[in-house]
């Protein structure tokens, strides 16, 4: 058992998901996305440069399991109530029918562009390329969004939904059309069906069953049932998802759909705690490891596929960046544009299946390198590109109840321009109020003329989207 692990390995992949956080922190002029961050690290400490990373059964199983709970997450994530339809054909159009717009739009443009590189004897089939030039990729907008508190607005729910249609549609029609070339047309074709019907099946049964059982019960309190469910709901829908032969990925994410219809919106304690396992541990593995397994030097080898890496991913842009033309008439011209830019990261998807497309020889050794590369470029290159022409003003939040809009903290100013002054002498935004200030192990209840000292504990209470405001006034 021992000689299956290296744990030498596991060490760097370890301490490299501790440092990569603080290392990309302290660019103060570039804000560089943590996941960019990760996998840059992981091409340092891989086989394109040091070599120092060496994958065993473990390391893929966690990197293939940080994988499934990141989709697990995306599917969380996507908030239901937001996309029902209150009235009018304008809700409609901008809440359900303008992702598939957009997405209906990205193939129309990615088939023209597949039919061209077809011509020039590039591709041998030009449908499974067209989706794989309109793939999605979740795995990097949900840990990009999260950092950027956009997540939970419309517009960034706009934007998961419409990754998510073309992840998953394309992901379908990939593995369909590849059971199709290997088997020829039968029933092996439509196996992804059955998983479909038991995650709804599963999804009926929980939601009968689970109100008969309190997991908040005192007796329940410290064994973090939720999580063993969310655990136990993931390798159910992954191991269906192996039998049958469909992604993996398609069954985690179905588990994380279920999970979000089911789960109680005011219990964000459960989903703060999946939280911390997938983005604490089990999802840096996985973007280390992306980076880790590719090996630049192979393609440097490859003339041809060097000259094909900036045709790719001009082609890559151009199918989302137009599509996200259609935002402009809800959010302007600047969420449209900063759309085009993000939505062309690529990631995942595009490496699975141009995995498959090499296998199936629908394209050369050569052009499977450059895709990879082209994958690992668009998901640095844009979300860069993002950060500097996106502008966060009058973004609609999510519809939440009155818990969910109110945070409580407890926080040790650190700026010093704020000590031995009064609290009415504070910019202090009105929608949150110091209900309490520990001072010496006592407690002082403010008024406006208590002054601010250096070592005070604050408790404040107010709207949780101004958090990040009062968090800045406070500390350096």
């Amino acid at each position: 058992m021992h000689e299956l692990i290296n744990y030498n390995s596991l060490l760097i992949l370890s301490v490299f998901a501790f440092i990569t956080p603080l290392f990309v922190n302290s660019f103060k002029k570039f804000k560089i996305p943590f996941v960019v961050g990760e996998i840059f690290v992981g091409i340092i400490i891989g086989k394109s440069f040091f070599n120092i990373v060496h994958s065993d059964v473990w390391i893929t199983f966690l990197s293939n399991l940080g994988l499934a709970y990141l989709l697990f997450l995306s599917g969380l994530e996507i908030d239901f109530d937001m996309i029902k339809v209150k009235s009018g054909k304008k809700d409609i159009f901008k809440k359900i029918l303008l992702p598939f717009a957009m997405f209906i739009a990205t193939f129309g443009i990615s088939f023209i562009f597949s039919i061209i590189l077809y011509n020039f004897g590039i591709i041998k089939n030009v449908a499974f390329v067209s989706l794989l030039f309109s793939a999605g990729a979740p795995g990097i907008l949900v840990p990009f969004f999260k950092e950027r508190k956009i997540l939970n607005t419309i517009y960034g729910q706009t934007l998961l939904i419409y990754s998510l249609i073309c992840e998953f549609i394309c992901l379908i029609a990939l593995t369909t059309i590849s059971s199709n070339i290997i088997y020829g047309f039968s029933y092996k074709n439509f196996l992804f069906l059955i998983l479909f019907a038991f995650a709804y099946g599963l999804y009926l049964i929980i939601k009968r069953f689970s109100g008969r059982f309190d997991f908040s019960a005192s007796s329940l309190r410290n064994l973090h049932v939720g999580v063993r469910a969310a655990f136990a709901l993931i390798l159910v829908l992954v191991t269906i998802s192996n039998m049958i032969r469909a992604e993996i990925i398609l069954g985690s994410f179905l588990a994380g759909v279920i999970f979000s219809l089911i789960l109680d919106k005011s219990k964000k304690e459960l989903h703060y705690e999946l939280d911390i396992i997938g983005y604490g541990f089990l999802i840096p593995i996985y973007f280390i490891m992306v980076g880790v397994n590719l090996d630049i030097k192979s393609v440097f080898k490859e003339p041809s596929a060097l000259t094909h890496i900036p045709l790719f991913l001009i082609i890559i842009f151009i199918v989302k960046f137009i599509p996200s033309m259609l935002l402009k008439f809800y959010y302007g011209l600047n969420k449209a544009l900063s759309s085009g830019f993000i939505l062309s990261a690529q990631l995942s998807l595009l490496i699975v299946g141009s995995q498959m497309a090499y296998n199936l020889k629908i394209i050369s050794s050569s052009d499977y390198s450059a895709f990879i590369l082209t994958t690992v470029i668009s998901c640095i290159l844009f979300p860069l590109c993002f950060d500097k022409l996106y502008i966060r003003d009058n973004l609609e939040d999510t519809e939440s109840t009155a818990i969910e809009k109110i945070s409580i903290m407890e926080i040790i100013p650190t700026r010093e321009n704020l000590f031995n002054k009064s609290l009415q002498e504070l910019s202090f935004p009105n929608c949150f109020r110091i209900f309490l200030i520990i001072r010496n192990e006592k407690e002082i209840l403010p008024k406006g003329d208590t002054i601010i000292l250096k070592g005070d504990r604050l408790l404040i209470a107010g709207l949780s989207q101004k958090m990040d405001y009062v968090l800045e006034l406070l500390n350096e």
